[in-house]
């Protein structure tokens, strides 16, 4: 004979076994749910592209080595050279890829000088002085860009204003020379992006001009300078704003 009392207790329990595992999978749900909308979000940093062109200003310290030369032999020994700088840079820049191919120009007003005695045959009483009064550069930039970082080789062409000069406190003597010189510049540096458009950057640049005479022209003829070599070793750090500066979001 059926029991209907026991038949129904059986589903009973059933139903509430499955009502109770419906009710635990959704809090479960729920719970999952509720996880996935607080989670934060995903940052990713932006990779920044170096294209566009850019003004800026620089500045730093330059120093080397100078002397006189003359028909005779040097008028010294070797003497060092050094001094402050500042000035200006404009520039533009080609990125393809991580590779980064520019252009760059910068002006600097520069007060690097030295001097020395003169030693025998010449008259002891006399000075020769190097002077170096401005600086210009003209330079193609090659580097490799990664995130925020620029790191990049440079070279090109340099010219300088270099002034010569022979003194003589005794007599009142102090006669001057300034002739403009060309050569070459080669070095390599470091650029980071700061903030917007911002960028900073270090780097270091030797220069060598070609040698020149100086004093091969009446009045000061009898001062003749056959050669005045001078180096150039530059440490600087420069401020540029870049225009057009794409960022691309990953």
């Amino acid at each position: 004979m059926f029991n209907f009392n026991a038949q129904t207790e059986v589903v009973v329990r059933r139903l509430l076994t499955v009502a109770a595992s419906l009710v635990l999978l959704a809090a479960r749900s729920a719970m999952a749910a509720d996880l996935t909308v607080r989670a934060p979000a995903r940052t990713f940093v932006p990779a920044y592209g170096w294209a566009g062109c850019y003004v800026g200003a620089e500045g730093g310290a330059a120093w080397g080595q100078s002397r006189h030369d003359t028909a005779l032999g040097s008028t010294s020994d070797a003497y060092t050279v050094a001094g402050g700088m500042a000035g200006g840079t404009v520039g533009c820049s080609y990125q393809a890829g991580a590779w980064v191919l520019g252009l760059e120009g910068d002006l600097s007003w520069t007060n690097k000088r030295g001097s020395a005695a003169e030693v025998a045959p010449f008259p002891a009483a006399f000075t020769s002085e190097t002077r170096e009064d401005w600086l210009a550069t003209v330079r193609g930039r090659l580097g490799w860009a990664s995130q925020r970082w620029l790191f990049y080789v440079t070279g090109g062409y340099a010219g300088a204003a270099v002034e010569a000069g022979v003194v003589n406190p005794t007599i009142g003597l102090d006669v001057t020379d300034t002739k403009t010189r060309s050569g070459f510049t080669v070095g390599a540096g470091i650029e980071t992006a700061i903030v917007g458009n911002w960028t900073v950057k270090i780097e270091y640049l030797y220069v060598g001009l070609q040698n020149a005479g100086y004093f091969d022209v009446p009045p000061t003829a009898s001062y003749a300078r056959t050669g005045v070599p001078i180096s150039d070793n530059i440490y600087r750090a420069g401020l540029n704003y870049r225009f057009a500066w794409p960022v691309i979001g990953k």
